[in-house]
């Protein structure tokens, strides 16, 4: 009876040992995809996105201006200094000045550089008060040690990151002029298995209904990130097709309210009208820029 007693007590004490070991594999495996949307420092609109995936890489989406620069590298530095890919939607300087900034930072490596510009003459032609930034941003990306990371991509192109499907949407569209640079964003689709999420950049009217007209059956997506900073920029009927359940608001305080300085609706901003835009739509969950750097869990 002795002996019976002490092997129930061997056989329950083995037992929770495993049960402890596999609590503790369980709680070490249990890796997580997160997404921070970074803040604004400037007083102004920006754009800036972080992926960290499963197995720890960085995928950086934009980055914001000068002003911005510091907030991004300080989770540059926690990754020992290293950026596995950078999406870069397009090339205004309220998404890339900061990319241009830590670019040239011997301490930096960056392995992926994605883009999609038109030739400088495009730009000096049709958007010239840009420019001599969109110049710029083109030399940098031809310099000797900087040009081997450049990637174009095409459209349609899948990219694969550490279990993530990164799906090309949308890249330039030179034959658009009106709104001529906001229109040429690349449009990003990331796709986990279990979520996915659509980068917008500044898409416009002409380049929704582009993508209307060649991607709708690709548009669905369970986050969305809202074109240009949230107003006046993709359609009503883009974020229909899109029927998004969480949506990102890269959009400071003022331009959430449409405040031009005399209280809420008092300037010339489309923003309120894009937020009555996705309550018909039912999303209850909106993160904006305004309110400091998020960071959420992505399935």
């Amino acid at each position: 009876m002795k002996n019976s007693k002490k092997i129930v007590k061997v056989v329950l004490l083995i037992i929770a040992i495993l049960l402890i070991f596999l609590s503790l594999n369980i709680l070490i495996n249990k890796k997580t995809i997160t997404l921070t949307q970074l803040s604004n420092h400037a007083k102004t609109q920006m754009m800036g996105y972080i992926i960290k995936t499963k197995n720890d890489k960085m995928i950086i989406i934009d980055g914001g201006l000068s002003a911005d620069t510091e907030n991004l590298m300080n989770y540059i530095s926690k990754h020992n200094n290293k950026v596995d890919y950078w999406f870069l939607t397009h090339n205004h300087n309220d998404h890339v000045t900061a990319f241009t900034e830590i670019a040239k930072k011997e301490n930096v490596q960056i392995d992926n550089i994605y883009i999609s510009l038109n030739e400088k003459e495009w730009y000096e032609e049709h958007e010239k008060a840009r420019a001599e930034f969109s110049s710029y941003l083109i030399d940098l990306l031809n310099e000797e040690n900087i040009k081997p990371k450049v990637k174009e991509p095409t459209l349609n192109e899948k990219i694969q990151i550490d279990g993530i499907e990164v799906e090309i949407l949308g890249i330039r569209n030179p034959e658009i002029i009106e709104n001529p640079g906001n229109e040429q964003s690349m449009v990003i689709k990331f796709n986990t298995g279990k979520q996915s999420l659509l980068i917008l950049g500044d898409t416009g009217v002409k380049s929704s209904e582009k993508l209307l007209k060649n991607q709708k059956h690709k548009l669905k997506s369970d986050v969305v990130q809202m074109s240009h900073h949230g107003q006046q920029g993709a359609t009503q009927e883009l974020y229909k097709q899109v029927s998004p359940k969480i949506c990102l608001w890269p959009t400071t305080d003022w331009l959430w309210d449409n405040d031009m300085g005399s209280g809420k609706n008092s300037g010339p901003w489309k923003t309120l009208e894009t937020r009555k835009w996705m309550e018909e739509l039912g999303v209850t969950q909106n993160y904006i820029e305004k309110d400091g750097d998020i960071t959420i869990k992505i399935k």
